[in-house]
């Protein structure tokens, strides 16, 4: 078995790592690279109870300026740490030879017997305190972006959240795994006017910092042409907005601008808020939009029939019908 490089693992070393597997007693298998060939240099007993400890026999088996790769026998006994020693203080030719031989020596002993790897570029890097800082730095959980980090976030306030919340007329929802949301009178009264197409056509809700409940923030009348300007910029917030008399458009802005927790607590809502207020109002959401800033809401739903109002409301026209052709 081969690498780019050419190298491939000898007889002689593959027997000797199948011997070490069989002798539980051996810790260390050095190899080395001779003669286009990855070959054995020796192996050594264990000397200490743990892998850490037994750590500072490799100083005396390593040359300071020499690339080799070592076979550490893990504490479980029938796993192995791969250590790939290539000093910064080697030839250049050996440091390419043995970077591009790795994988194909990985392989050859067989992939699965290898738990972990373990890169020095000097002895100071296989000492115990190096090893114990490669076992965190693998046990560390592994880096996110930021918008994994902010569901992360939503998620564990999902699991924190209190669901106690009570009202004379107060409605009571469930986001998630408990995260309630209060719909008070005002809120449903408002819901409910505007699907029933009176008063204006725009509602503006949001959630009140002091309760989490939902609160009635405006009521205006917009043409579809200023309903981004018609909605606030600085903070989130929910809207409905009636297109038609039987289309009610659902709208969910969250500035970046805001703050985190504020914008993961409107991120939780969004179902909740739009599940009651059909359930409240009797009604089906006719399209749902969602963007960070109002300017960038995607308006084209408006685009594809005018609203009610500018359609024809007299009697159809017909074209008077064509007369029998002249003779000729």
């Amino acid at each position: 078995m081969s690498a780019a490089s050419g190298i491939s693992a000898s007889e002689e070393l593959l027997k000797d790592f199948s011997d070490a597997v069989t002798d539980r007693n051996i810790r260390f298998l050095k190899i080395a690279i001779q003669n286009e060939a990855l070959v054995p240099q020796g192996s050594w007993p264990s000397k200490a109870e743990d892998l850490a400890s037994d750590l500072s026999q490799l100083d005396g088996i390593l040359v300071q300026d020499v690339p080799a790769y070592i076979l550490a026998r893990l504490d479980t006994g029938n796993e192995w740490l791969f250590i790939s020693y290539v000093p910064d203080i080697a030839k250049v030719r050996d440091k390419m030879l043995y970077a591009s031989s790795r994988s194909a020596l990985v392989k050859a002993l067989g992939g699965q017997a290898v738990k972990d790897t373990l890169f020095a570029t000097s002895k100071k890097d296989l000492s115990p305190e190096a090893y114990a800082a490669h076992l965190r730095h693998v046990a560390a959980p592994k880096p996110m972006s930021a918008r994994e980090a902010e569901l992360a976030e939503i998620q564990a306030a999902e699991r924190q959240s209190s669901t106690a919340f009570e009202g004379s007329r107060a409605r009571k929802n469930h986001v998630g795994a408990g995260v309630g949301v209060v719909w008070t009178a005002e809120v449903e009264d408002a819901v409910k006017s505007l699907a029933a197409g009176q008063g204006a056509n725009l509602l503006i809700i949001g959630i009140a910092s002091e309760t989490e409940g939902v609160k009635v923030i405006e009521t205006k009348e917009v043409a579809v042409d200023a309903l981004a300007s018609a909605l606030p910029r600085a903070e989130p917030s929910y809207a409905f907005y009636r297109w038609q008399p039987e289309k009610i458009v659902f709208i969910y802005t969250c500035p970046s601008s805001s703050g985190v927790k504020l914008r993961m607590v409107y991120s939780m809502g969004v179902s909740s808020v739009t599940q009651t207020a059909q359930e409240t109002a009797g009604f089906k959401i006719f399209k749902k939009l969602e963007a960070s800033d109002p300017s960038d809401l995607d308006l084209s739903f408006a685009q594809d029939e005018p609203p009610a109002s500018a359609k024809p409301t007299g009697p159809p026209s017909f074209a008077r019908p064509r007369g029998p052709p002249r003779k000729r």
